[in-house]
């Protein structure tokens, strides 16, 4: 029991000295965590429908891009004959988005950056940002998916789309979520201070 409350001492303190450091350090033990659930998700869920529903055989592929060689789509969901492709990968792939997003607001809310502002308002830019950042990264992805499918087995497969998904949006979303999630004025000074002594 010693222990336990030594090392949350230890963290408080950190944490007061720290504040910004301690933030990123929350926000990307919490993103971890949601990120193994969305990999959970990407697992069973896109089985799951490709199995019960014909929406394998149904093309998801939304929002044409052509940029000099790139010719490619946004949400780029081909029929693949397995659960990796169509419609049944595209819809299991929102249901994993909306599930595991609506863990991560009130966490990342209420736990790494401790925001008391309006939670409508929040939410509202929150979703916002969230469809923003994620057509981004699905335009990404529809670059490197189709290399990663054809030559990895389907469990590595929903690791390497998650991990390499993830790290990225982990870069864009903590400025993000530091705007849309507002500190205490008090809280904001003493990250500042952190930043210049850094």
């Amino acid at each position: 029991m010693q222990l336990t409350h030594g090392i949350v001492g230890r963290w408080q303190r950190f944490a007061e000295s720290h504040a910004l450091i301690a933030e990123m350090a929350k926000f990307s033990g919490l993103s971890f965590l949601v990120a193994a659930l969305q990999y959970l998700l990407l697992t069973f869920l896109p089985v799951l429908l490709f199995t019960y529903t014909g929406w394998g055989e149904t093309p998801a592929q939304l929002l044409h891009v052509t940029l000099g060689p790139i010719d490619t789509y946004v949400f780029d969901y081909p029929v693949t004959g397995d659960a990796l492709g169509g419609l049944s990968y595209f819809v299991a792939f929102v249901l994993m988005l909306v599930i595991s997003q609506g863990v991560n607001f009130p966490l990342q809310r209420n736990v790494t950056f401790k925001s008391h502002g309006n939670v409508w308002f929040q939410l509202a830019w929150y979703a916002v940002a969230l469809v923003l950042i994620t057509m981004a990264c699905s335009l990404l992805m529809s670059l490197y998916v189709p290399f990663l499918a054809a030559h990895l087995d389907p469990a590595i497969y929903n690791l390497a789309v998650t991990v390499i998904n993830g790290g990225v949006q982990l870069v864009i979303y903590f400025p993000v979520f530091k705007i849309i999630f507002p500190a205490d004025k008090a809280r904001e000074s003493a990250d500042e201070r952190e930043l210049v002594a850094a």
